[in-house]
């Protein structure tokens, strides 16, 4: 199997999907199968160094910024940084995009490509540039088609939501100028809200794989912390201090569950409700009880977590949720919102999932929640096992997330095999 993975950003050190590409190109390629990548230059001195054999690196090819991608990132110093990211940031990934289509295509030329993958964007709306590159394409998985739960609306202003209803509804013209999504064999699918989020008209084969991923490689499980009467129960939180992630609604549960429990509260993280966060807890009086770490390395982040007995996901807008498939990964119960990503990620065995009805019910929740779990070690130590068991067999890990990927691109290729051809015998000279 020969396939040509196409994708913006392939690199470890950036936050988010970038990493995406590589987790695949990997993985693919332990696997036998003939993998070729295409992305941009400003990731070459990372995956120089994190390929050193020749042979692999090779099968890399980097798309270099044109002239007219430095005027206009020259242009973007002078305008407002809302204008440079949503307008001029976009123009240039176009024009990147666009060149790497010409690439690809020529790829799949000289080397007999089967099959070209496009990992990212992971937005269900953003467009792609991969069509017509004489193979058949998948994109995905990708996620999106998410709003605040309806008692959490308020959260955005009317100008929010016009802008979110404008950018839509100029994502499904751009999906018919840029018709890569409408003209996909397949497209991957996290769940059915981003199914029903495609751009209208797509015509490929919709498959769900989730679109989140946790490597058992680096978070193995580990011996959860022994109970004791003394010892207080330390629920975790580590995300963005921001409104979607729910921290506001964290700590104001937590002051109940600080009344009634030897509990601690450790948030890691930061984000613009960062020092609201901190006046929170000083006016509710819980100094003592809640820990502020800021953002942590990963691996201090990592030794952190597995010292604590819950992972907290009151996150009301989240498509995803790495952080927490590999909080489960190593053990770790979870309460979470039951709306989207964390919703679907975890269940009844392996946590307690709150359903988001209004604020007063969900901060109810979330502390009658935390309560139960600090006053059970033996409920910690079931849910512990079964979080462990949950993503060991739903898809959640890298290992099984390719092998399912390989599934379909098995699928596809059959499918777009040209026909043999029928020879017909010739009939017999009579004589």
């Amino acid at each position: 199997m020969r396939i040509a993975i196409a994708t913006e950003n392939a690199s470890l050190s950036m936050s988010g999907e970038a990493g995406l590409p590589l987790y695949y190109f990997d993985r693919l390629r332990a696997r036998n199968v003939d993998v070729w990548m295409v992305c941009h230059e400003r990731v070459r001195n990372e995956l120089r160094e994190r390929y050193p054999d020749d042979q692999i690196f090779q099968k890399i090819y980097f798309i270099k910024d044109s002239w007219l991608q430095i005027f206009i990132f020259k242009v973007g110093a002078w305008v407002p940084f809302r204008i440079r990211d949503m307008i001029l940031g976009q123009l240039i990934y176009m024009i990147t995009q666009s060149r790497a289509r010409k690439l690809v295509k020529k790829l799949v030329k000289e080397f007999e490509i089967e099959l070209v993958y496009s990992p990212t964007p992971i937005s269900s709306k953003a467009p792609s540039f991969m069509y017509n590159v004489g193979a058949p394409v998948v994109i995905g998985p990708m996620c999106g088609g998410l709003d605040f739960p309806p008692a959490f609306r308020y959260l955005e202003s009317p100008a929010t939501r016009l802008s979110t209803y404008l950018g839509r509804v100029a994502a499904e013209v751009l999906n018919w100028l840029i018709p890569g999504k409408l003209q996909a064999e397949v497209l991957l699918v996290a769940n059915d809200r981003t199914a029903k989020a495609l751009p209208r008209g797509c015509k490929g084969k919709v498959y769900e794989v989730v679109e989140s991923g946790v490597d058992l490689n680096l978070w193995q499980p580990s011996e959860r912390p022994e109970p004791h009467p003394d010892r207080p129960t330390r629920f975790v939180y580590m995300a963005r201090f921001v409104d979607q992630k729910g921290i506001p609604f964290l700590v104001e549960a937590f002051k109940q569950v600080a009344e009634r429990t030897n509990s601690i509260l450790e948030l890691i993280g930061s984000g613009e409700l960062m020092e609201a966060t901190q006046a929170q807890v000083a006016t509710l009086q819980l100094q003592d009880r809640v820990n502020f770490y800021g953002w942590l390395p990963l691996k201090q982040a990592a030794d952190l977590i597995r010292e604590c007995d819950v992972y907290m996901v009151p996150a009301i807008r989240d498509c995803g949720g790495c952080a927490m498939l590999e909080a489960m990964a190593i053990g770790m119960p979870v309460i979470a919102a039951n709306w989207a990503g964390p919703g679907d990620y975890a269940d009844s065995s392996c946590g307690i999932l709150v359903d988001p009805t209004s604020k007063e019910d969900f901060v109810n929740g979330l502390a009658e929640a935390m309560i139960r779990l600090a006053e059970s070690p033996e409920l910690r130590q079931r849910m512990s096992k079964a979080s462990i068991e949950r993503v060991r067999t739903s898809y959640f890990d890298w290992d099984s997330k390719v092998e399912r990927v390989i599934e379909v691109f098995e699928e596809t290729i059959a499918q777009n095999q040209p026909e043999p051809a029928i020879s017909h015998p010739k009939p017999a000279v009579q004589s």
